[in-house]
């Protein structure tokens, strides 16, 4: 679409046209939104002057593509911003008011992942040292390895997890010493 493009009936037309054929977003030029905002409300104020028919229609028409639109383009971004959650390879053609929600759906995507997924599996591998408090007998750890027995004022390096659990409980404390 060229950057310089009148917004009209038709052009906001082909645009919705585009926008249902492709999967991925199309281009808009610069201030899209801004400029059919700007064509509506000159719309509206022709309304006001004359009671013109053709033009009530012209802005309810226009109105219905608009929100065809845009809730394609929310659709692409949501599905591009999973997509970039897994692989930071960010879709063209984002239009600036479109990039801020697109990077809070990315955010959130990534903080849900970085709190479930990435977690799940790095614990299982990582190790906490700690020092024992207790006895303890031995036990399980999340990773399925067996630990212990251990004796008070053992020291040993247990999964994250279980680390985290005994020091709650009082069993056991973090160890910072070689």
């Amino acid at each position: 679409m060229p950057e310089d493009e009148t917004i009209t009936f038709e052009y906001v037309r082909k645009v919705q046209r585009e926008e249902f054929r492709e999967a991925r977003l199309s281009k808009l030029p610069d201030g899209f939104y801004r400029k059919v905002k700007d064509y509506l409300e000159e719309k509206r104020k022709l309304l006001k002057k004359k009671e013109d028919r053709s033009s009530s229609l012209e802005a309810i028409n226009i109105q219905r593509l608009l929100e065809d639109v845009f809730n394609r383009r929310e659709t692409k971004i949501i599905n591009h911003a999973l997509i970039t959650a897994r692989t930071d390879i960010p879709p063209p053609n984002l239009t600036e008011e479109e990039k801020e929600f697109f990077e809070s759906i990315v955010d959130s995507l990534k903080s849900r992942r970085n709190n479930v997924l990435y977690k799940l599996f790095k614990k299982r591998e990582e190790l906490e040292k700690v020092k024992f408090l207790d006895s303890i007998e031995e036990f399980v750890g999340i990773d399925l390895k067996k630990y212990g027995p251990f004796n008070k004022g053992d020291v040993s390096r247990i999964p994250i997890d279980n680390a985290e659990l005994l020091i709650k409980a009082k069993k056991a404390k973090a160890y910072q010493g070689g």
